[in-house]
């Protein structure tokens, strides 16, 4: 989505409807890729060199000669001057008219006759300076970017892309312009960077992840940024069918394990799209339910009513809150589910202590397969002994599967906890499915403990369960097939089925 500071340009671009971006291609590149950031304005290529056929992510913007460049400084020292003591309080909508308003009387002022076409070019960049992040601003509008990673000076900037994978970009900054944006990315996250405190890990106002670096001290190559982009829209479960990281079994399967208040953590490595899955796994959470979530970053989302979102706070006076406080917090305030964003620490011990007393808990962990996983908890500094990671009732194991430049996110399979053996006290594993590369498809390989599990508490018989897991998998299906993508729907849809399930599969009828 285009924010509001662009709109009102694109509005005004009608009224001209002149070309000002050249969109040539030098010899030796071809373009495999394009599309527009801002329409008219900022265009971005994905070109490959014909020779070494590396991909770059160019970003083609409008052209300003260097008196227009003085011209544009001088506009935009005096707009600030003039604007910072008028802004206070007024929504972006506002402020946007204010900045034209204030513009049009600074060129008043200065006497000047600008051509249209030059109009159109330096609103932009004062849009894309005033409001944005100056020249990474398209790369924080893109949303086909997962990461942007700054190196140092003179370095060019990585992204991050989700069809093309990891390129560098045309963006560099020498150290006075680095050193400026690391100072304006920290003020606009709300932290304080310096050579005092250069090791910044921070939030920006869309919720994407940043951390910075300030400096040579810390980082030789000078001053440094990484930003993990957050989806302002949530995946959903029919999401995940569409791009194949589950079928309609698996998240039907999910969905009896969540009403039925069983626990399970999503595992996998860094940028398997943990959370990601986490998040749409979560849409299945019945309606009343009281919800509780902790998170260092703020990443869940949920279209629920009754959920408590809560984030760690570093040092205030000395008094520091941490996920282990949070999560102590937590427990006395009833939840029906507690959702962890990532265990890394003494939390983890409290989690399963909250799942043995029967909250129905999940979360993420950094573990490559179960081994790791049990052995990363069993072991310091997490310490969880064995008796009690036997209440974690489900496994997914995600992974991200890449070849010939293909990347694609999967579930290398999904493991269920059924017990501890009395004996040997080894954990009883049942491996239920596993992802095949070959036909790119999900494989049975045992039938669900958890299933029969399910039919004795609800005192049913086993074949009855798997009818509902059917009726369930038929249901999302049919979502899929409507193309039901949005997540508030989604949700709704859910929530319907939960209270009256013929009536939710006849609204999709």
């Amino acid at each position: 989505m285009i924010p509001m500071h662009y709109q009102k340009l694109l509005e005004m671009y009608e009224k001209v409807n002149i070309p000002i971006l050249d969109v040539s291609v030098p010899e030796g590149y071809d373009v495999i890729d394009e599309y527009w950031i801002v329409p008219n304005f900022s265009l971005v290529q994905i070109r490959r060199n014909v020779k070494t056929l590396e991909k770059i992510y160019w970003i083609l913007e409008p052209q300003i000669a260097r008196n227009e460049l003085e011209i544009l400084s001088l506009i935009f020292d005096d707009l600030r001057k003039k604007i910072v003591l008028k802004e206070i309080g007024l929504s972006e909508e506002e402020k946007v008219k204010l900045v034209f308003l204030v513009l049009n009387e600074i060129i008043d002022e200065y006497g000047l006759k600008i051509k249209s076409e030059l109009t159109m070019k330096m609103l932009y960049y004062l849009m894309r300076d005033f409001f944005g992040f100056g020249a990474i601003d398209p790369f924080l509008i893109d949303p086909n970017l997962e990461d942007i990673s700054c190196d140092g000076y003179n370095i060019p900037i990585y992204v991050f892309h989700r069809k093309h994978g990891s390129m560098r970009t045309n963006i560099s900054f020498n150290r006075d312009e680095l050193d400026s944006l690391v100072l304006l990315l920290g003020q606009k996250s709300g932290k304080h960077v310096s050579y005092a405190n250069p090791l910044v890990d921070a939030t920006l106002p869309d919720g994407s992840r940043i951390q910075i670096t300030y400096g040579m001290d810390v980082s030789t190559r000078g001053s440094s940024f990484t930003i993990r982009r957050f989806r302002s829209i949530p995946f959903t479960p029919i999401d995940l069918m569409s791009y194949g990281t589950f079928n309609s079994g698996l998240l039907a399967y999910y969905w009896l394990l969540i009403e039925n208040r069983m626990n399970f953590m999503v595992i996998g490595e860094t940028a398997s799209g943990k959370t990601t899955t986490l998040n749409a796994l979560l849409m299945f959470l019945p309606p009343e339910a009281k919800v509780v979530s902790i998170e260092d970053t703020r990443e869940i989302q949920l279209h629920h009513e009754n959920w408590i979102a809560q984030v760690t706070r570093t040092g205030v006076e000395g008094q520091e809150i941490d996920m282990y406080e949070l999560l102590r917090a937590a427990l006395r305030q009833r939840p029906d589910y507690i959702v962890v964003g990532e265990v890394r620490g003494r939390e983890a011990l409290t989690l399963f202590q909250a799942m043995s007393t029967g909250h129905a808990s999940y979360s993420t962990f950094h573990a490559g397969d179960v081994n790791q996983l049990i052995y990363r908890l069993e072991n310091p500094p997490l310490e969880v002994p064995r008796v009690m990671i036997q209440f974690l009732d489900s496994i997914i194991v995600q992974f991200m599967w890449t070849m010939r430049g293909v990347r694609k996110r999967r579930i290398k399979e999904i493991v269920e906890i059924v017990g501890l053996e009395p004996e040997t006290k080894e954990l009883l594993i049942n491996r239920i499915f596993e992802w095949d590369p070959a036909s790119d498809s999900y494989i049975q390989l045992a039938d669900s403990k958890k299933i029969e599990k399910i039919a004795t508490m609800q005192g049913v018989d086993v074949m009855d369960v798997i009818e509902e897991l059917r009726r369930r998998r038929e249901f999302l299906e049919l979502m899929y097939r409507r193309n039901v993508r949005d997540y508030r729907e989604v949700t709704r849809h859910i929530q319907m089925y939960y209270r009256n399930p013929e009536r939710a599969f006849e609204s999709l009828r």
